[in-house]
């Protein structure tokens, strides 16, 4: 069967070497197209991008905030006051984090398809699509966390040696790469947490490899992004990296859950009838 390659404005398939609408071709994609899209992705839609997650975590802040303090009000006493503060302040901080990592991710799902195309978006429009799937997300990345490091975590917390858990690392590696595409998933398909783990699994087997390639240096540039980040600005730094960073890893796992797609499902074919002018919206 032919393989297809992309389309032009009038009608008919794109040769392999030439450009689609947005910041991939639309076909089955190499490792430096997922690659150079993402960093093209983060050139063209990087501001809006920023301005969707930055309102989200402006929203998230608030009520964080209002959480501590309102625990703070309803302590019994105000010599409790504080540390009825601090034990509120930490677990809402830590949801915050968690909300950022899902929103972020959300983001990307919802970016995807414009992306794609080369089709204008807007910080609001963007957060707006997003913020409905972002605790499908989250569910998403806390199951893939817990199907890849549970088991470990589980081992020393009953107090088994670190070197007597080591062999397992292998199979952690291999699940976390297997469940990478979920939360993606689950924002862009609209699934659920355990629906969206198995249509990971379905899309990663047989280019597991191919995975990690792509996962993997967007992890490793994130982290020691954040970590130069903190090192040369300090706590502002830090504050930057929650802001601009979180988005970055997805942008790559996003056009690998697109690149799967094409090859497995064709779905080349339906980004080019949602190029064309008047077209409905396919999946």
């Amino acid at each position: 069967m032919a393989m297809h390659h992309g389309t032009h404005p009038g009608g008919g398939w794109l040769p392999p070497g030439r450009p689609g609408p947005g910041v991939v071709p639309l076909r089955p994609l190499g490792t430096s197209d997922i690659l150079g899209g993402a960093l093209a992705a983060l050139r063209r839609y990087g501001g809006t991008l920023c301005g969707a997650l930055l309102l989200g975590q402006l929203m998230a802040g608030l009520l964080v905030a209002a959480a501590a303090g309102a625990a703070t009000l309803a302590s019994l006493s105000p010599r409790s006051g504080s540390r009825v503060f601090v034990w509120t302040l930490f677990p809402a901080a830590g949801l915050f984090l968690l909300f950022t990592c899902a929103l972020a991710t959300a983001l990307i799902a919802a970016l995807l398809r414009p992306a794609v195309l080369g089709r204008p978006v807007t910080a609001p429009g963007l957060l707006l699509a997003a913020l409905p799937r972002t605790p499908a997300v989250l569910g998403a990345q806390l199951l893939a966390l817990l199907a890849a490091a549970g088991p470990l975590a589980v081992l020393l917390a009953l107090g088994v040696p670190p070197l007597a858990v080591l062999p397992l690392l292998p199979v952690a590696l291999w699940l976390g790469v297997l469940s990478s595409l979920a939360p993606t998933a689950a924002g862009y398909e609209r699934l659920g947490p355990v629906a969206a783990l198995r249509r990971s699994a379905h899309l990663v087997r047989g280019a597991w490899w191919r995975a990690l390639a792509v996962t993997a240096p967007a992890v490793v540039f994130t982290g020691a992004a954040a970590y130069g980040l903190l090192l040369w600005l300090g706590l502002p730094g830090a504050l930057s990296a929650l802001v601009l960073l979180p988005a970055f890893p997805q942008l790559p796992a996003g056009l690998l859950y697109v690149d799967r797609r094409i090859r497995r499902e064709h779905l080349a074919e339906a980004f080019a009838a949602d190029g064309r002018p008047g077209a409905p919206r396919t999946g």
